[in-house]
């Protein structure tokens, strides 16, 4: 019964405020939507209008527009409190809530939003759902007015002590649900060695068979981290099961670098017995992740472990496109004469203006145009970890 009234007096003075809120800036504040208004192919389902948040919350809803390319969660504090803690942080403008997401949700998580993590403010915000499509403008749908009280009155945390230390009938003894994270695979799926159909295969869950989840992919893919029944963990695609259990807080994998591709050879070229190799050991990119139409540097280092010197100089070929290869740009780095056994550092700058706010890949290719013979010459590709490029001043 006191759970009931406190729940009551916090929704009551939360609405008692809003007059006040609204004359400093009814421009900010959208009214809760009729059911028949809410698309439902973009929306979000939780948290509702007018509802107190602490903690850790799991948003929830569902996006399934055609030609969706990405979405994520924003949010902003539309009324800031008057008695605010100095520690805290004011959002004023819309900032990212969740990670970017590339795969369709039906009545599922969208992100979570970590309350206790951000330190934000107590007060008013709100919630917006930022849908890029193929057309020129994002979707959106949003949840206004909500409230976070991270640290409530001293007088609500002894109301609930007191609540709590109350006797009250031991309830009946009920079997614990399993939230443990899991998949099932809906079809024969492959287990990959990363979050990309570029990986190779390291295993397969066959249709029905269910898996532990240990994780999900850090670049905001989708992709879930599992384990096997023998041990074995790799990435699977998460439009090829369903998932189960409590995600809320799945520990963020990061797959490993992208593999070289293999640089067809038409005819057999005779590999020399000596002389030198030139390969790549380190790439750096700054700043990283990329912003959009903004130049990065890239430092490459370089190290010539073949046993004779490079007679000339060659050249690194840098490469940045979407994960399905459109939008590529290039540049390229030269590489000066190295010494048997000698490394050095190169830089070079590049631009990238296309595809924001999806996942990208910078591939790298030493002596591009074969000017220096090497004892190996499948050993000069290199892949760094895919990013999400920032909007920046495109858009």
């Amino acid at each position: 019964m006191k759970r009931s009234s406190t729940f009551v007096f916090l929704v009551l003075t939360l609405l008692l405020l809003l007059p006040l809120a609204v004359g400093q800036d009814s421009a900010n504040i959208i009214e809760p939507m009729e059911s028949e208004m809410v698309n439902e192919e973009a929306n979000i389902s939780f948290p509702p209008p007018v509802y107190v948040l602490r903690d850790n919350v799991d948003i929830r809803g569902t996006v399934t527009l055609a030609g969706m390319r990405n979405f994520f969660v924003e949010y902003r504090q539309l009324f800031p409190d008057m008695m605010m803690e100095e520690e805290c942080e004011v959002a004023s403008d819309w900032l990212p809530a969740t990670l970017p997401r590339i795969a369709p949700v039906t009545d599922d998580i969208l992100g979570t939003w970590n309350l206790a993590t951000l330190r934000l403010c107590d007060g008013i915000y709100e919630l917006r759902l930022k849908i890029n499509t193929d057309a020129e403008e994002p979707s959106y749908f949003r949840v206004s007015p909500i409230r976070i009280e991270n640290n409530p009155p001293a007088f609500v945390a002894e109301q609930q002590v007191m609540e709590v230390i109350e006797p009250t009938a031991m309830p009946e003894p009920t079997a614990i649900p399993d939230t443990s994270p899991r998949v099932t695979a809906l079809v024969n799926s492959n287990v990959r060695a990363g979050d990309s159909t570029l990986y190779r295969i390291i295993g397969g869950l066959h249709e029905g068979n269910t898996a532990q989840i240990k994780g999900i992919s850090s670049f905001g893919t989708g992709w879930f981290y599992i384990e096997l029944e023998g041990g074995q963990r790799g990435f699977i695609h998460p439009n090829i099961v369903s998932a189960e259990g409590d995600l809320s807080n799945l520990p963020r994998i990061n797959p490993p670098p992208l593999p070289p591709t293999p640089i067809p050879q038409p005819t057999a070229i005779p590999v020399p017995s000596s002389g030198a190799n030139l390969r790549i050991t380190h790439v750096q990119i700054s700043p990283h992740p990329a912003i959009c139409n903004q130049a990065y540097e890239i430092q490459v280092t370089v190290i010539n472990d073949g046993n004779a010197a490079t007679p000339r100089g060659s050249l690194v070929e840098v490469r940045d496109n979407r994960h399905d290869g459109a939008g590529r740009v290039t540049t390229g780095i030269g590489i000066t004469p190295l010494a048997a056994g000698e490394t050095r550092t190169f830089s070079g700058h590049l631009t990238q203006n296309q595809y924001f706010e999806e996942l990208h890949h910078i591939n790298l290719i030493a002596d591009v145009n074969n000017e220096v013979a090497e004892t190996n010459e499948n050993d000069n590709r290199y892949a760094t970890a895919p990013y999400i490029l920032q909007k920046g001043s495109c858009g």
